[in-house]
């Protein structure tokens, strides 16, 4: 028996980090101490998810000294879906160890350095950032990355065994809570887990915390299907690609084509769940759905003629922040905490701001064993504000109709990057964490809502009274703009 790993788990004082290859003994070991026929551990923090958050957040708790179990029942992770980050993400791969040469190099990663936006007509236009942002005094860094999430998730795995992060293949299906506060968390291997830090990373689906206390929360849109499978392209670009399938005046479909290697891209489509249904009703499979759609482009037909999919992934999601997702001694993050739209690109940086954020109040606050009150609303008031603005602006914008008739398809789409991509810039460089802070920020974010709201009734009303459907702005084909032009 290892005398350290029997340390860790009775809980004595120790250096938390056993080696990999002790790993396997856990399980026998925990047998040595049972307390009503549950095997009870005892560690400083238990992080519910072994996603992208939760791994960021088990490696940041660690790296402070805390003892880290990680609660996730999946053994294995299989095509996960590709991502396309905000110019904001790349720092916080960094601050994790891994910098967007490193991804690049290791095949993680693709560098992404434009948005190219594709009418149903095939019209198209790309958004990038103005070459004078990278100048002083602005300084900024215009690259940023398209991601192969399995790659990457690999890469945070083998960084959480190496801070000594253990990994229970197990679901967490109860709490023992006293005055809001979690005490222990029972597991389906029947484990009591005694913890004086929970953070819940269980994703969008699950978010066990969020319904454990019946947390309120706000939901952007009808619950959305995509389907998505990768392909071989010999002529892919380093830039994300959307196209759009919906006209003016209907409820927004579209599919992305990210290339995550050289060679290979993530083609995906969006839409709502009710019309995907409609299709399977017709006798379509996932594959005859995301081959059709792919079929009304050019570009992406001779790619599903050339490598027909032979595996569709699908998943359901309802873009919703909840509120109050910081407690006594419990922190919700990533998409548990505010599912973003995936075409807004921040799902990766709202799960990696938020544990970064999450991390730093445990560790700020371990010896209080209870973080502040301000703290905790100041927490709540970026995942709930940043969470709604994004989700908000991109229902407005871009799925709902009214306003993309009025300002045409490009236009809308230079509507919503130009307050996107500034308020990602604000937030990384004045990384708000105080309460002031936090609510100044807030503020500006509510105030860009109310802007977009108001263009938003505005345009159905003029649309509502008019008996002429409005003809929508005329596109140019092949535009190149930047998103931020200096005055």
């Amino acid at each position: 028996m290892d005398a350290s790993l029997y340390r860790a788990i009775v809980g004595l004082p120790i250096r938390w980090g056993a080696p990999p290859n002790q790993r396997g003994q856990l399980k026998q070991l925990m047998e040595d101490k049972k307390v009503d026929d549950k095997t009870e551990i005892q560690t400083d923090a238990v992080v519910i998810g072994g996603g992208l958050a939760g791994l960021a957040a088990a490696i940041d708790l660690a790296r402070g000294g805390l003892r880290v179990i990680c609660l996730e029942p999946r053994e294995s992770f299989q095509q996960i879906v590709g991502e396309s980050l905000d110019w904001s993400a790349p720092q916080l791969f960094a601050d994790l160890g891994s910098t967007m040469e490193d991804l690049v190099a290791s095949d993680a990663a693709t560098f992404k350095r434009h948005i190219t936006v594709t009418a149903s007509g095939g019209s198209q236009q790309e958004y990038l950032p103005g070459a004078w942002l990278t100048k002083r005094p602005w300084n900024v860094e215009i690259r940023t990355l398209h991601l192969d999430r399995l790659q990457v998730h690999n890469r945070l795995e083998q960084s959480a065994r190496a801070h000594g992060v253990i990994t229970l293949h197990e679901r967490a299906i109860g709490f023992e809570i006293r005055d809001r506060r979690i005490l222990a968390v029972e597991t389906s291997e029947g484990h009591c887990i005694r913890a004086s830090w929970v953070i819940d990373a269980s994703g969008a689906a699950a978010s066990v915390l969020g319904k454990e206390f019946s947390l309120p929360s706000v939901a952007y849109g009808p619950r959305k299907v995509a389907l998505w499978a990768h392909f071989p392209t010999a002529d892919w670009v380093e830039g994300t690609t959307l196209y759009m399938l919906s006209p003016a005046g209907e409820y927004m479909e579209w599919i992305w084509e990210i290339p995550i290697h050289a060679g290979i891209s993530s083609i995906g489509y969006i839409a709502p769940g009710s019309r995907v249904k409609i299709e399977r009703a017709h006798g379509l499979t996932n594959a005859d759905i995301l081959s059709g759609k792919m079929r009304k482009f050019a570009r992406l037909s001779s790619l599903v003629d050339d490598a027909p999919p032979d595996r569709v992934a699908v998943t359901s999601f309802l873009c919703r922040t909840y509120s109050g997702v910081c407690g006594p001694n419990w922190i919700i993050i990533g998409e548990a905490a505010s599912q973003s739209d995936p075409i807004t690109g921040n799902g990766v940086t709202a799960a990696l701001r938020h544990a970064a954020e999450a991390s730093a109040l445990v560790c700020k606050y371990q010896e209080r064993d209870r973080i502040p009150i301000l703290a905790r609303t100041a927490y709540n008031m970026r995942v709930s504000g940043v969470g709604r603005y994004f989700n908000s602006l991109i229902e407005k914008f871009f799925y709902q109709s009214p306003l993309r008739t009025r300002l045409g398809l490009f236009g809308t789409a230079r509507a919503y990057t130009v307050p996107a991509w500034l308020a990602n810039l604000l937030y990384s460089r004045v990384r708000p964490r105080r309460l002031i802070g936090t609510v100044l920020f807030c503020s500006a974010l509510v105030t860009v809502r109310a802007v977009a709201w108001a263009m938003f009734r505005l345009s159905r009303l003029f649309d509502s009274g008019s008996n002429k459907p409005h003809k929508p702005a005329v596109d140019r084909e092949g535009q190149r703009r930047a998103l931020h032009s200096p005055r």
